[in-house]
């Protein structure tokens, strides 16, 4: 068989391996493997889990930060023919267990299990199954509309476009160390993974949580050149006192996604560091339809989220709306008949934007009432849900309030039975299982929840409030004067 063949990925670690068995693959504090390496402990890893029981088309669930033990398994469950399911380390038990539950995952596998099948002896190659463009290889989270999140269907047609548009539009070569900062069992994180196809290698953070530190010395410390995250990890990057110190003189590009990028800091990072800032766009439901390139113009590369690339097809309803279609969008969601498509031929983004006279996409603003904080998405229907749960709940409706480091942070606003404190609902979403990035920041007490026509809530209207300083807050009856207001920093 000749390599690397479209729709099997473990082809271009042969490739790689082949062609460049020494060169390296991950960095991961302090140790490095090479192609050759992580070919054998890929091979490895897949007899370990065969043995394990895991069979084609049966799901394996995969909950590790970013360590090299991820990439191996993310290549040796397909290698199977098996089902990958990353589960992000910010999923709360519930949301995990619904997960599971609903996927119906052979076997879950956590860090004691990723180190005993990564370490399992080589007892040679596998052959890998034949490739089949439609064939799921991998089941991701979507932040859904209403009530649970959706479950995406990325089949190997799907992820072989992606990786072709955005591994070219970025630029990525052989000579590149990748440097994921947020985490690999998420969108975004996930995205560097394919840059490994190119020959290029990936540079692991280890640490659960993201530190803006521990991130700049890695970076200097294995010369990365290409950094991968949301916005706030680089407004938090430009806020350190060790950013001064850093040697980022090897990081060539700074790819942001998940929530808009500050041209403001996208101009302070670029003039303090040096390294190129370009944003993609896409979503998990629809797939990648924009990436911006290092070579683009300063001023698009700061203000808009890049061309679509040649593998979409990108359109502006007469609304404002950013829709799209092409190979990049999922056939069907898991578990279900339908995929994102709507009835005219289009996946409706629910943002609003424009393309300008030179193919750039700019992005607006959102239809959706999704709420984007730190580049996680929240859906404000599933955390209402789960706040009407508390006895002192009435009502409630959740919305962001802009915020600088984070893009957004959550208010409740609710109508309470009785006395009623941030704290108290932080505790019960806790109780429940809901994961801490989505619990509301501020809580806002009102009269009722303003309504915009029969039984609508007007988001409109209370993120106008939600963006008011402290204390401006008007009663959601009169309008006037604030009916109680309380804040808490996460």
């Amino acid at each position: 068989m000749a390599y690397p063949v479209p729709y099997l990925p473990t082809s271009y670690l042969e490739a790689n391996a082949l062609s460049a068995p020494d060169r390296p693959a991950i960095f991961d504090s302090g140790r490095v493997l090479s192609f050759g390496e992580l070919r054998e402990r890929v091979h490895a890893a897949a007899w370990a889990l065969r043995e394990a029981g895991l069979r084609p088309g049966e799901v394996a669930a995969v909950a590790l930060p970013n360590v090299w033990e991820y990439v191996v398994l993310e290549l040796a469950i397909p290698l199977l023919g098996a089902v990958l399911l990353p589960l992000p380390p910010s999923l709360g038990e519930a949301e995990k267990r619904w997960a599971l539950q609903f996927t119906g995952a052979r076997l879950t596998v956590q860090q004691p299990e990723a180190e005993r099948l990564c370490s399992a002896p080589y007892r040679g190659r596998l052959e890998p199954p034949q490739p089949d463009p439609d064939r799921v290889v991998e089941i991701a989270l979507t932040s859904g509309t209403t009530g649970r999140p959706k479950l995406a269907s990325l089949h190997a047609a799907l992820k072989q476009s992606t990786f072709e548009a955005f591994t070219s539009r970025l630029e990525v070569t052989a000579e590149d160390r990748v440097l994921i900062i947020t985490p690999v069992t998420q969108g975004i994180g996930g995205m560097c993974l394919y840059c490994l196809r190119r020959g290029a290698a990936l540079v692991m953070l280890r640490e659960p949580r993201f530190s803006p530190e521990h991130t700049l010395r890695t970076a200097a410390a294995t010369a990365s050149t290409l950094l991968v995250g949301v916005p706030t990890n680089v407004i938090r990057m430009l806020d350190s006192p060790e950013l001064a110190a850093a040697d980022l003189s090897a990081a060539r590009c700074t790819a942001v996604a998940g929530s808009p990028m500050p041209p403001e800091a996208a101009r302070l990072w670029e003039t303090r560091t040096g390294s190129r800032v370009c944003v993609f766009y896409g979503s998990m439901d629809a797939g990648q339809a924009a990436v911006g390139s290092p070579s683009d113009p300063q001023e698009k590369r700061w203000t808009t989220v890049g061309r679509p690339h040649d593998r979409v097809q990108v359109r502006i309803t007469s609304e404002g709306e950013i829709c799209m279609r092409g190979p990049t969008v999922q056939n069907r969601y898991w578990g279900e008949e339908r995929g994102p498509y709507a009835a005219d031929g289009w996946a409706h983004m629910g943002d609003l934007g424009f393309l300008d006279e030179d193919g750039y996409l700019h992005v607006t603003g959102r239809l959706k009432d999704v709420v984007i904080r730190g580049g996680s998405n929240v859906n404000p229907h599933e955390v209402e849900d789960a706040l009407r749960s508390h006895p002192a709940v009435a009502d409630v409706s959740v919305v962001g309030r802009p915020d600088r480091e984070l893009g957004e942070r959550l208010v409740a606003f609710v109508v309470a039975r009785g006395a009623l404190r941030l704290g108290d609902l932080q505790v019960h979403l806790g109780r429940l299982g809901l994961a801490k990035y989505k619990w509301p920041e501020l809580l806002e007490l009102v009269d009722e929840i303003p309504l915009s026509g029969p039984g609508k809530v007007n988001r409109k209207l209370l993120r106008e409030w939600a963006a008011r300083p402290a204390g401006a807050y008007p009663d959601a009856t009169t309008g006037n004067g604030s009916a109680g207001k309380e804040e808490e920093a996460s």
